[in-house]
């Protein structure tokens, strides 16, 4: 049930009272009044007094709990708090998502065993005297307050086995928060620099993207405040020599002509005379980052269904229907005549495919390189590389198709003449610098905008 209520909007309601709220339910369930003081409150909940005794009457007041007076024979009438049957019935008919397979870290996650005043006082005079980048790259798992935990346990509500979470919008994420949109993006942007969120991929809008996408988050499900919890997430990471290999010269046509050309300028775009070039000119380049996900997502697709014959060029339904769910044309194509319109389309979408196979059969080429690893029996899923650092690192998630599998952490150099392989037990003993180099976690104060 306090799934549920993590999900659950609640008008009017701030973050601090609705981690009190889920800690509530958490704590004390929603079946009988609780009665208890506010000093018992603070204990067991894991907050101040002063946020207990303001978490109640916030709560009192939005009618989500119901308050009464129960006589006491050896003083004055104890206060009892119970869940409102008009909030219950709320909370039953919202349907528990599937990224409950994180209830456990989740559960972990909203226990906060709070923080004396000498300790805040003290971070206060670290933070004056050190830069915010700097301090946040070193901030302590402890150091996770309230509001952030009950921010990272939504995004966790949401995410698959890998930790990814693609369908939480902004307002979806602030409704169950209370966060304000401003308040969000600082509380993402801090969570980032803990290394609980490795990436984040901005939500777009685009003529010739299906509909908006929502933005994407990748969690690092390794981090020690989710250790323990479920499947350690695996990691392959591949080094080439080329920031852009022959088989993926056309992604960096695209890119080109994405940021290159004007997007009014259709005489320009008529004289690429590759569907997949015309389509995507002028789009810019939030749009190709957003483009280079989405072919990244075809590409783990092809390399978890169909690696042993991957080589022999098989075709994937599955891959071909994402691909036209996504994309479409725009309106009005200049020098596409309605009757031929169809067969734009099949060859726009036959490239698009071409191209993320041939995504896939590269990295084949250079994953083939880890020892004593069962590739062919894992899934995966490719870490998002900012767009300047082109193809010359890569990082992939991979966890076992079935219940049990092969866990690991490799770093492979394929740049020299002889592939260089670099093991480590747990990702936390993987040098920073290259966490950050293959994009499994973000540089602190690195400058990128949440929007």
């Amino acid at each position: 049930m306090f799934l549920s209520a993590l999900l659950c909007e609640v008008k009017g309601l701030g973050p601090e009272a609705k981690y009190f709220l889920v800690r509530f339910i958490q704590c004390f369930g929603v079946t009988d009044p609780v009665c208890l003081g506010v000093k018992e409150f603070a204990k067991q909940v894991g907050v101040t007094d002063h946020q207990a005794s303001a978490a109640l009457d916030a709560l009192v007041d939005a009618d989500i709990l119901i308050r009464s007076l129960v006589p006491n024979k050896r003083g004055k009438p104890a206060r009892c708090h119970g869940i409102a049957e008009a909030f219950l019935a709320k909370l039953n008919r919202l349907a528990v998502p599937v990224g409950a397979m994180h209830k456990a870290a989740i559960e972990r996650l909203m226990v906060h065993v709070g923080t004396d005043a000498a300790e805040i006082r003290k971070f206060q005079n670290q933070e004056k005297a050190q830069s915010l980048a700097h301090l946040r790259a070193r901030k302590k798992p402890g150091r996770l307050n309230r509001v952030n935990r009950l921010l990272m346990a939504v995004l966790l509500c949401g995410a698959d086995r890998f930790g990814v979470v693609r369908n939480l919008g902004t307002v979806q994420i602030c409704k169950a928060t209370g966060l304000s949109k401003e308040r969000l993006r600082n509380r993402l942007k801090t969570l980032m620099d803990q290394a609980l969120i490795r990436g984040y991929l901005p939500g777009l809008s685009s003529t010739v993207l299906s509909g908006k996408r929502s933005s994407v988050y990748y969690l690092n499900l390794n981090h020690e405040q989710l250790e323990g919890s479920g499947q350690t997430t695996s990691i392959l990471g591949v080094t080439d020599g080329n920031k852009y290999p022959d088989q993926l010269g056309l992604l960096l046509r695209i890119r080109n002509v994405a940021n290159g050309i004007r997007k009014d300028d259709e005489r320009a775009k008529r004289s690429l005379d590759i569907p997949v070039l015309e389509v995507f000119a002028g789009q810019g380049s939030s749009f190709f980052r957003t483009f280079q996900a989405l072919l990244e997502e075809y590409a783990a697709q092809l390399l978890s269904r169909h690696w042993l014959n991957l080589t022999d060029r098989v075709d994937d339904l599955q891959v071909r229907q994402q691909i036209l769910k996504d994309f479409r044309l725009p309106a009005g194509l200049q020098g596409v005549d309605d009757i031929d319109v169809g067969v734009f389309r099949a060859k726009f979408n036959d490239q698009l495919f071409n191209l993320a196979y041939d995504m896939a059969l590269w990295l084949k080429c250079l994953l083939s390189n880890a020892p004593n690893v069962p590739l062919s029996e894992l899934n995966f899923v490719i870490v998002p590389q900012p767009v300047a650092q082109g193809y010359s690192c890569r990082a992939l998630l991979a966890l076992p198709k079935a219940e049990q599998g092969w866990s690991g952490y490799l770093m492979m150099d394929a740049s020299g003449t002889k592939v260089s392989i670099s093991p480590f037990d747990r990702e936390q003993v993987i040098p920073l610098e290259m966490l950050y180099v293959y994009g499994l976690l973000t540089r602190p104060g690195n400058g990128e905008v949440i929007k």
